[in-house]
Parts: C-alpha cells; sequence; structure tokens
C-alpha cells in the first residue's frame, strides 16, 4: 500500500520517461540475448566447415609422399574423422578414379602392394553439409615442388543463409514482444491517466450546468492529483460564494421589508392599540343587561380583539424577518428543549387529534445555540405539522439523532419532523423557504423563512422533502453542529 502510494505520487512524466527507459533496457538486453546464442550457433557451424577442409589439407600434406600413400591405414581413420566433422561423401581417388584403398594390383589376392601407390593426380572429394551443393573449394596438392594432385570440397551456403535468417526471425520477434510489452504499459499507464481527466471532465460538466457540490476523488499526488484537489477547492470556493451571494441577497431583501414594516408599523400599530382600548371600553360600559345579549356582545369585542391581535403579530413578524438577529449563544441542551416544546404543544395537538410520537435520547450532546431562538423553528415546524393534519388527525413523528457518515470532529445532530398530512409538492420545494411564499389559507409566508435563517445563523441547514414510498406527508430535517 505504501509502495502504491509511492508510485502515484511520482510525475507523470517522470513514470512516462521511466517506462520509455526501461523498454529501450529490455528491448537492448533482448537484442544482446538473443545476438549471443545466434553467434554462437553460426560460429559453430562456421568452424566445422573450415576445421572439414582445414583437416583434408592436413592429411593431403602429411600424408602423401611422393611416391604415394605413407600409411594407408591413417586414410581409414582420416575419412572417419572428416564424416565425424561434417564432411560427406568422401573419396581419396588416384589418377584414374579409382578410389585409394581398390588401387591393388591383380594377383596379388587382396595382399597389401609392397610399394606404395602413385602420388600422380591424386583427388581427395567430399561434401560439407547437406543437400545439393552450389559452391566448391579446389586445393591443389604440391610435394616437393611438384603438382601431385588437389583437394575438392563441396558445400553449400544455404544452411548458413538459413541460419542468418533464423537469427533475424528472433531478432524481430525479441524486439517486437518488447515492444509489445511497452504498448501493454504504456495503455495502462494511459488509461490510469485519463480515468481522473474524464471524472475532471464530468465534474466540469455539473459545475456548468450550476451543480457546485460536485467533487472527484483525490487519490495520487503527481498532476493529476493536485488537479482534482484544486478542482474540488475551487467548487468549495464557488459554493462559499454562492452561498454569500444568497446571503447577501437574504440580506439586501429583508432590509427592505425591515424598511417598509418600520413604516407599517408606525402608522398601524398606534391605530391598533387605539381599537384595543375602545373594546376594552365597550366591554366595560356598554354590556347589555340581557345575560344572552351580553353574551353575544362579548363574543364580537373577543372576535375583534383576535383580528387586531392578528394585525399586531403580522406587523411584528415584519419587523423581526427585516431586524437583524441578535443571538445569544450558550450550551445547550437540544433534547430537553424539544420536548418542552413538545409540551408546550400537547394541548394544540391534541385538539386537532394528532399524536405526536416522540424518538429522543435521554442523553444528547449539548450545542453552542440561542435557546430561545431555536425553540421558535422546532416550535414553528412541529406546529406547521400539526395544522397540516387538524382537518383527518394523524401521527406526528419528531425523531433526534446524530448524522450518519460523520466523524467524531464533526458530529451533527439531525431533528426530524414528519407528518402524514397534504405533503409538499415537487414544485413548491425550491421556494418553500422564500419570505411570502405560503400554501396556507392565510398564511403570510415569513414562518419557514425564519426557520432557515435561524439555522443558518446556528451553522446549520434546513431540509424538506415529501416522504417518499408514495406516503402522505412532509418530511422536515436540521441538521445542526454539535459542541457546546
Amino acid at each position: 500500500m505504501i509502495g502504491d502510494s509511492r508510485v502515484r505520487g511520482i510525475r507523470l512524466s517522470t513514470r512516462l520517461g521511466l517506462t520509455w527507459a526501461g523498454i529501450l533496457v529490455l528491448a537492448a538486453i533482448a537484442q544482446t540475448l538473443v545476438y549471443f546464442q545466434t553467434r554462437d550457433e553460426t560460429l559453430d557451424e562456421a568452424d566445422g566447415s573450415y576445421q572439414a577442409v582445414a583437416k583434408a589439407i592436413e592429411v593431403a600434406t602429411t600424408q602423401i609422399g611422393p611416391e604415394g600413400w605413407k600409411d594407408p591405414k591413417v586414410l581409414e581413420d582420416y575419412t572417419a574423422a572428416l564424416r565425424a566433422r561434417g564432411l560427406q561423401n568422401i573419396k581419396v581417388a588416384d589418377e584414374a578414379g579409382r578410389p585409394i584403398g581398390e588401387a591393388a594390383a591383380p594377383g596379388t589376392g587382396g595382399r597389401r602392394p609392397k610399394k606404395p601407390v602413385s602420388a600422380k593426380d591424386i583427388v581427395i572429394s567430399g561434401v560439407i553439409g547437406s543437400g545439393p551443393t552450389n559452391r566448391h573449394i579446389v586445393v591443389p596438392i604440391v610435394i616437393d615442388g611438384r603438382l601431385r594432385g588437389h583437394v575438392e570440397i563441396a558445400y553449400n551456403l544455404e544452411n548458413i543463409r538459413a541460419q542468418l535468417a533464423d537469427n533475424f526471425r528472433r531478432r524481430l520477434f525479441a524486439l517486437l514482444g518488447v515492444f509489445a510489452l511497452g504498448l501493454a504499459v504504456m495503455l495502462v499507464l494511459t488509461r490510469n491517466a485519463t480515468r481522473p481527466l474524464d471524472l475532471l471532465a464530468d465534474g466540469a460538466a455539473q459545475v456548468a450546468e450550476g451543480r457546485l457540490d460536485v467533487t472527484v476523488p483525490v487519490d495520487r499526488d503527481d498532476e493529476i492529483g493536485r488537479l482534482a484537489s484544486t478542482f474540488n477547492y475551487m467548487t468549495e470556493k464557488l459554493r462559499e460564494r454562492q452561498e454569500l451571494e444568497v446571503r447577501l441577497a437574504g440580506a439586501e431583501k429583508r432590509a427592505e421589508i425591515g424598511h417598509l414594516a418600520s413604516g407599517l408599523a408606525h402608522e398601524i400599530k398606534n391605530p391598533l392599540n387605539a381599537m384595543s382600548l375602545g373594546l376594552d371600553v365597550l366591554r366595560r360600559r356598554h354590556r347589555p343587561v340581557d345575560e344572552a345579549a351580553a353574551a353575544e356582545y362579548g363574543t364580537r369585542i373577543e372576535a375583534l380583539r383576535e383580528e387586531i391581535n392578528r394585525l399586531a403579530i403580522l406587523i411584528n413578524n415584519f419587523l423581526a424577518y427585516g431586524r437583524p438577529l441578535t443571538l445569544a449563544f450558550a450550551p445547550t441542551d437540544i433534547a430537553a428543549l424539544v420536548r418542552h416544546t413538545l409540551s408546550d404543544l400537547a394541548e394544540t395537538a391534541v385538539q386537532a387529534h394528532v399524536t405526536i410520537e416522540e424518538e429522543i435520547p435521554d442523553a444528547a450532546p449539548l450545542l453552542r445555540a440561542d435557546a430561545n431562538l431555536l425553540k421558535s423553528s422546532i416550535w414553528n415546524l412541529v406546529q406547521n405539522g400539526i395544522q397540516a393534519m387538524e382537518r383527518h388527525g394523524g401521527r406526528l413523528r419528531v425523531s433526534l439523532s446524530a448524522e450518519s457518515g460523520i466523524e467524531e470532529s464533526g458530529r451533527r445532530l439531525v431533528l426530524s419532523v414528519e407528518d402524514e398530512g397534504p405533503g409538499i409538492s415537487e414544485a413548491d420545494l425550491p421556494r418553500l423557504f422564500d419570505p411570502y411564499f405560503s400554501r396556507k389559507e392565510g398564511g403570510v409566508g415569513l414562518g419557514l423563512a425564519m426557520v432557515k435563517r435561524i439555522v443558518e445563523e446556528h451553522g446549520g441547514r434546513v431540509t424538506a422533502a415529501p416522504r417518499g414510498d408514495g406516503r402522505p406527508g412532509a418530511l422536515f430535517r436540521i441538521s445542526l453542529p454539535a459542541g457546546g
């Protein structure tokens, strides 16, 4: 594993250079081995031919005297030795063409003659190699200044030609084998180099389409690995810039809302306060004597007061959303905070025929948070879930758990609120947390926008999605960094 990481850390140009150097070294080694092998075979072949010629000349000059053969027995040994050296069809004949061994005088009964055979025009002939001959060597035999005959050697160079052709084929095959191996290594290196480039190209295409959450794996330390790291760094910076632009746009929008809200508050809150005081005066001074009329009178007064309170809450929401948040961070037990919020909304859930299912651990890591603002976010999500089921009732599931796949150094807690209401359409998901967007009758569209703002101020994320698997309902998730 360590060796593999070291190889991945070598520069690509260095690896290619080493590969080509290795191919050249292998080619040189292969050529050298083939050269030594074929050289020895060719030298052995030529040496056998030269030895046969030299032996024939040696015998002719040492065993033939002025009067003929010095020792006929030497002829037999000589021909056997030549055959062993590759000389075939050996003939030693006199001037009449008769073999020397058969040149005995008539009537001797095959006995060896007393005098040697004359040495005139003695012919020693033989063939080197096999097959038809195409070359001849004629060596004259001169003894004591007189021509006594000659040595004829017939030979064939096709065996050497075939040997040279075989040598060429061996060298060619060795060279092709080395370069085939080098080509295979180059293909592997090229594939290893282009695979990350393909991933980078795919990632760049996704970034061009607006997906800035794309990352590519970095498993090497060479130029391509540094390119992948730079790509991931670029997408990270683009995400940060996009988030900053979104927050700046949101801040500008909130500033506009705050400016509008401050003007509305000044123009509306004072008349609302006067109306509320007037209702109190009407209730005290003009209450009918008849009990039935008094009850109806009180009901109408309370209805008017509720409308005034609703307008006051709307104005306060405008002011809260447009005003910068001031967070008082402190170690917060989010598990206890969720339980208190659910306890406060228990009566509202009973009236809407909603059953709340809690999955809250007894102990959870502390969060560094503003407890009041965080509780308002949880309150908003739980209340929205209850209101989504108030017509037909249902179950609201609230769970708190650690986010899976996160290392200990970056632990996060996830709060999930899952209802069985009508759910959220896919078309509404992108705008769900935008200010003034609401599908709820009488809704203003600032509740979820405030939830998103508060959660992001705590370094968290809030998401919404349908329950999935064809089931009705919605699932909201708040992810917050753990650590007090």
